[in-house]
């Protein structure tokens, strides 16, 4: 890919496909869908992506998963030592990016893929969300100040359930999604048992 055109236009399709794909999954987005977003000529995409449909969206979910990657691991240096702060910095990365579907990617998108490409995107994809959050848990583990018996479960139950938010209809947002992810967030922490 190292030879593909990497410009504002190239930029524009990545943005316009992952916003589709993202909404719609893979197999209801056409080229032609992304094309007219961008305001091109199906056939002129080729030029861009020669691979098709199914090399852009691999291209696409591997830039978003790294970007988040990275986004989670800033909010957790950003949040400093306490893990609570840390999950509240999580919470809030998730809250403020377009919605992962995982869920539809691994039993809908996947399928559509060969299923090389698809097992590793999945492991990119889990191992992106999922890594950060279980450094930080470990830490906090180590330092006697949580007890979480397995790390890689509570990750990923704490992304499924802020992703979650995204779904609220807005005739039940009675606060900010970013609030209500928080509140989730020392939910998880606390426990909802009286001690």
């Amino acid at each position: 890919m190292d030879d593909l055109p990497n410009n504002s236009t190239r930029v524009r399709i990545l943005d316009a496909a992952e916003a589709l794909f993202s909404a719609r999954g893979f197999a209801t987005v056409t080229l032609r869908d992304i094309a007219n977003v961008v305001g091109m000529r199906h056939a002129s995409l080729y030029y861009y992506v020669p691979g098709g449909k199914e090399q852009l969206y691999i291209e696409v979910m591997e830039r978003n998963f790294k970007r988040h990657r990275t986004g989670l691991e800033q909010a957790i240096t950003s949040a400093g030592q306490d893990i609570r702060t840390q999950l509240h910095g999580v919470a809030h990365w998730l809250v403020t990016q377009p919605p992962i579907d995982v869920t539809r990617m691994h039993q809908a998108d996947m399928l559509a893929l060969e299923q090389a490409q698809a097992e590793q995107l999945m492991v990119l994809a889990y191992d992106s969300l999922r890594t950060p959050i279980v450094a930080a848990i470990n830490r906090a583990v180590a330092a006697g100040v949580i007890h979480v018996p397995e790390p890689n479960l509570a990750a990923m139950g704490l992304i499924s359930l802020i992703e979650s938010v995204h779904a609220i209809p807005a005739a039940y947002q009675t606060l900010p999604l970013e609030q209500v992810a928080q509140q989730l967030v020392d939910m998880l922490f606390d426990g909802w048992r009286v001690r």
